[in-house]
């Protein structure tokens, strides 16, 4: 019996962590929030959340306690779970791509078409516009129950090989290139001609190495953490895709929120962005000087060159299009022109 009620109170105060943990409550009043990324403690996501956390910390008086946790550490490391942890409202805040969240919001995937932003200040640009259609698509998140509080834009993806420098679209035909496993990747390497080889992000620098494919496309960052320069170095930095990071909240917990206090998640969320793009900057520099000293070439594509893929990709763009109104289609496009240089 003594064995059966120690059972139940071991339960009781395992029950009370997790609750304590997901929940938010805490003894002194303040209502616990916690904030969490997917990647490491030493990326930029990471450093932007940490940002987040100590504005909020700093000037929510005795309203909040925010807590950071990397690696989705309480999602099992999975930034899926993580994701329907947002969802449910077991986690508050947290951090992920438009590569993943368009799924649950497709209208957003246009800003990924190939060839449309010149580089990651232009796709800020496009942020800062504040333009309506774009604004729309974002309040549509809270049908999946996130809100979104931030955008900030992440590296563009660039293309890497160990066959030859792509320069013209000539270059890529027959090239066996490792692509995301998504449609959209597919589509446009088979319009360009090349070889896409969906598979997962682990399996690039064996891949290559092995003759499984060519070279992939991502970062200069990614490329670097992922160690592709030491089997691909032939390097052209097109600007192809921009992509961006979000940094949302549970629907249920913000609208819960005072008012002033949703105010200050919003500008936590702009810190977020600030830091996040300062990291990413820094970090840009630091791997093409590693890519050099591996011996990578690095070319810049002239915007005449890059007008050769796109060109290249219309009957893509023309497929694409017929998923949205003329319309939204036009709004999105003008915006876009707008915040170009």
């Amino acid at each position: 019996m003594k064995s059966l009620r120690i059972v139940c109170i071991l339960f009781v105060l395992l029950a009370f962590a997790a609750t304590s943990v997901f929940a938010g409550g805490r003894g002194d009043g303040r209502m616990r929030v916690n904030a969490q990324q997917s990647s490491s403690d030493a990326t930029p996501w990471h450093a932007g959340l940490v940002a987040f956390a100590d504005y909020i910390n700093r000037n929510a008086g005795d309203r909040f306690d925010v807590h950071v946790f990397a690696n989705a550490a309480l999602s099992q490391g999975s930034s899926a779970i993580q994701t329907e942890q947002t969802q449910s409202g077991a986690l508050q805040i947290s951090v992920e791509s438009l590569t993943v969240l368009a799924a649950f919001n497709e209208n957003t995937g246009i800003l990924q078409l190939p060839f449309i932003f010149q580089d990651v200040d232009h796709v800020y640009r496009f942020i800062q516009l504040n333009d309506p259609t774009w604004e729309g698509w974002m309040r549509d998140f809270e049908d999946a129950n996130f809100v979104i509080l931030g955008a900030s834009p992440r590296p563009m993806r660039q293309l890497n090989n160990n066959q030859r420098m792509i320069r013209v679209p000539a270059d890529m035909h027959g090239m066996r290139m490792r692509v995301p496993m998504n449609p959209f990747f597919v589509s446009i390497f088979e319009t360009l001609g090349a070889v896409p080889v969906p598979a997962p992000a682990v399996e690039i620098y064996t891949g290559i190495q092995l003759g499984t494919f060519h070279g992939e496309d991502n970062s200069i960052q990614l490329q670097y953490d992922f160690r592709t320069f030491e089997v691909a170095q032939y390097f052209s930095i097109v600007n192809y895709i921009a992509d961006l990071s979000f940094i949302k909240a549970n629907r249920d917990f913000y609208y819960n929120l005072s008012p002033a206090d949703r105010q200050l998640f919003r500008r936590a969320a702009q810190e977020f962005v600030r830091v996040d793009m300062a990291e990413n900057d820094a970090y840009l520099q630091v791997a093409m000087e590693g890519g050099r000293r591996m011996g990578v070439q690095f070319w810049v594509m002239p915007e005449e060159n890059r007008q050769m893929f796109a060109q290249t990709l219309q009957p893509f763009f023309n497929d694409f299009r017929t998923r949205f109104s003329p319309a939204d289609w036009d709004a999105f496009f003008s915006a876009v022109n707008r915040s170009a240089n």
